[in-house]
């Protein structure tokens, strides 16, 4: 009997699981309520259904009735969420586990097992919903509030006194469905994240990647995301075995996850957040050219039932020579997207992937990406030279005429930074 494997939604890494599975002969198909114009991976699949992806008696009916072989996701949060349950009901593996997956959504719990496992993490302070004085006098600024459960960088406020605390705090509470709140000491320096490979509970580093914001603009809205960086061997010793400490009592034993540094200005390194989905930029497709890890491969063989533990990478031990870069579109200014320009001069570079996630029609918003670029670069000028090709013909144009996209051109920061790598610094 051929493999089935259906497709929850589409978002960032759909359409590579797609491709991946019909090079292994899989019939794909993708579910969701959206027209095929607004669904991409439709249009990639070799069927496709009209069932809302949290409708789950339908979507476990038809897939009974259909032979599904396998369930899978891109890296939307709701529909891994739905990805897990469907895969309980059939009888399928999924990497993900609810258990696991608390962490990931209860930023508050995740601080709590690193405290307990003596794993570095910013100094946070208990507030209630009373905002007392006696609370509020405790507080050290500059502070940050954070949502416990939700991503992307919503509702994450900086403060530096008790007013912005307290207009933080009300926002944070008419945002998230959670009751707790996380108010922790700001953070002075750079930011990171760090990638895993897992299998039956092995946990291997794939790369470091340094976080990088176009000066000016909101330091949480990373245009860049590279494995050229620096502090590589530094992170490696001093804090990398408390991560996977961590992972490993978080319950992650098969799949990909990702953990967000930063190192402070006192010169260490404390844990900020993990994920345990594909991460947005899409970096992750650079790994297999970059170091021969192919993290697709490892979700979706896993959701076939296969063994991946010979899937594992060696882990990374000191920097890259080679750059795997993910470029975000991230929008300074909102509006209804009238046109994409440029676009098609990009297919001439090679090796190249873009993942547009917003389509001609759609409203966008400031402060949030509308799509992705990855791609591997043999040093950092040929990744600089990506990187201003992609500034000088992108532009997504909203109904009042302007360009909405940030552009990243702070690449002497980038050449210093992947010196310093190279150097063991």
């Amino acid at each position: 009997m051929k493999e089935k494997l259906l497709m929850l939604g589409t978002g960032q890494g759909s359409r590579e699981i797609l491709r991946y599975a019909k090079s292994q002969g899989m019939h794909t198909i993708v579910t969701d309520y959206l027209d095929p114009n607004h669904s991409l991976a439709k249009k990639d699949a070799d069927e496709y259904w009209m069932i809302n992806t949290g409708d789950l008696d339908v979507l476990e009916l038809k897939c009974r009735e259909e032979n599904v072989t396998a369930v899978v996701c891109g890296i939307s949060e709701f529909n891994l969420e739905m990805t897990m349950e469907l895969c309980k009901r059939l009888g399928f593996p999924c990497y993900c586990t609810p258990e696991a997956w608390h962490y990931s959504r209860d930023k508050a719990d995740f601080k709590a097992l690193c405290k307990k496992l003596g794993a570095p993490i910013p100094m946070d302070y208990e507030i209630s919903d009373a905002l007392t004085d006696e609370e509020l006098d405790k507080v050290q600024f500059p502070v940050m509030c954070k949502p416990v459960d939700m991503s992307g960088n919503r509702g994450i406020s900086y403060c530096y006194n008790k007013e912005e605390l307290i207009k933080a705090y009300r926002y944070v509470r008419s945002l998230s469905k959670n009751n707790k709140i996380i108010v922790e000491r700001m953070l002075h320096g750079e930011e990171w994240w760090s990638g895993y490979a897992i299998a039956d509970g092995d946990i291997r580093l794939i790369a470091l990647n340094g976080m990088y914001s176009q000066p000016g603009e909101p330091k949480n809205c990373y245009t860049i995301t590279s494995t050229a960086t620096h502090h590589v061997e530094k992170f490696i010793s001093e804090i990398n075995p408390k991560i996977e400490e961590v992972l490993k009592a978080v319950g992650c034993r098969e799949g990909y996850a990702w953990v967000q540094v930063m190192l402070d200005e006192d010169a260490h390194f404390y844990i900020i957040e993990m994920g345990y989905r594909l991460s947005g930029e899409q970096i992750y497709e650079t790994y297999n050219s970059l170091c021969n890890c192919d993290v697709i491969k490892i979700i979706v063989d896993y959701a076939r039932g296969l063994a991946t533990k010979h899937l594992l990478p060696e882990p990374q031990k000191r920097a890259f020579v080679k750059c795997g870069t993910g470029m975000i579109l991230w929008t300074n200014k909102g509006g209804k997207i009238v046109e994409y320009r440029g676009l098609e001069k990009l297919k001439e570079i090679p090796n190249l992937k873009m993942d547009i996630l917003k389509q001609v029609g759609d409203d966008a918003v400031p402060y949030r990406g509308v799509g992705n670029f990855s791609f591997v670069s043999e040093n950092i000028e040929d990744m600089i030279s990506t990187v201003d090709a992609i500034n000088k013909n992108v532009q997504v144009i909203n109904d009042d005429g302007e360009d909405m996209v940030i552009k990243y051109t702070d690449f002497d920061f980038l050449r210093k930074v992947y010196k310093e790598g190279l150097e063991g610094k």
